[in-house]
């Protein structure tokens, strides 16, 4: 089974309605599967855009995720530190790393290779999905994690799992 499947069944064992996404070929086969589930997704403009529509959706009773890569996730620090660490409004991320192993877009280092540090720095919690791990545990850990916190928690899953670009 691919990770992609397992995630699903942890996104879908947390009870997670609503996906929030923007296009990338690392994570599209998981969005792909969020789009023929029962789930409702929603394709943003922009990461920081998902986090207001998470964000919402929370206050609305429904359980979010974002899926996006790294270098995405970067642009939302401000929704994360203004809206939804401070305001309790949760969500669960799963991000594809990008940055480390096998990059080949210098821009995409920066932010990447550094995304636990910079989101530990502003007070998000956050864990890795790496090959070997019961993917669909973690996921639904993490998520469970995130609602019954009332803060958002990020999986970043790293090139050795999903393949990289």
């Amino acid at each position: 089974m691919a990770w992609t499947d397992d995630a699903m069944d942890g996104l879908r064992a947390a009870e997670v309605d609503l996906v929030a996404h923007l296009p990338d070929s690392v994570v599209g086969p998981l969005v792909e599967l969020a789009v023929d589930s029962e789930m409702e997704t929603v394709l943003v403009a922009r990461e920081e855009e998902a986090v207001g529509v998470l964000s919402g959706a929370w206050l609305g009773g429904r359980r979010g995720a974002l899926v996006c890569q790294t270098s995405g996730l970067a642009t939302t620090f401000n929704a994360l530190g203004s809206l939804s660490k401070p305001w309790g409004l949760p969500f669960v991320g799963i991000v594809d790393r990008r940055g480390g192993l096998g990059e080949f877009n210098l821009a995409q280092v920066p932010a990447g290779y550094n995304m636990d540090d910079l989101l530990e720095a502003i007070g998000i919690r956050n864990g890795t999905l790496r090959d070997g791990d019961d993917v669909a545990a973690r996921v639904a850990m993490a998520a469970d994690t995130a609602f019954d916190t009332q803060e958002p928690y990020v999986l970043l899953a790293e090139p050795t799992l999903t393949g990289g670009k």
